[in-house]
């Protein structure tokens, strides 16, 4: 298992993570209306483009082809963690704490924070056992056609345990 910043050839395998992702965590329904608004080619395109953007940092982890990635979004005092998606295989092998770990260190001493959609109980848990703290804070969120609430996690630069 490799952990490496991603390049702009692996924009079609992070897109395809990420769909699998979608597709072990959501509603066949919900599956359907997104990928009929998000197609392959446009998801793809638009990976491209976060990974030609400068104040992103996009993180893969290869094991035989990616297993899954990660995105931070740098900003003036505090990161977002944009994105960390593994395939359903690749879950439960310690891989998201591994690309949570290295990413945090190229960003020693900023906090971070993320978004988690409020009924994804498996990605709550997480990142509680990572050190994350849920704030009161939350936001909907719109995706073709459908609304959705999402809670804040933070976690500490001085608070992080790995």
């Amino acid at each position: 298992m490799s952990i490496k910043l991603a390049s702009l050839s692996d924009a079609k395998d992070i897109c395809r993570v990420q769909r699998r992702s979608w597709q072990h965590v959501y509603p066949p329904q919900l599956i359907s209306n997104m990928f009929q608004a998000l197609p392959f080619e446009l998801h793809q395109q638009l990976w491209t483009q976060r990974l030609s953007c400068e104040e992103n940092q996009i993180w893969v982890l290869k094991h035989n082809g990616i297993q899954g990635f990660l995105m931070l979004e740098k900003q003036a005092s505090e990161v977002e963690l944009a994105a960390l998606y593994l395939l359903p295989e690749a879950i439960g092998k310690g891989w998201g704490r591994a690309l949570l770990k290295q990413a945090c260190q190229s960003v020693a001493l900023k906090d971070v924070y993320c978004w988690v959609m409020q009924d994804n109980q498996h990605a709550e848990g997480f990142y509680r056992h990572m050190g994350f703290k849920f704030t009161a804070e939350q936001r909907q969120v719109e995706f073709s056609g459908s609304y959705f609430v999402q809670k804040k996690a933070y976690l500490a630069a001085d608070q992080r345990f790995f």
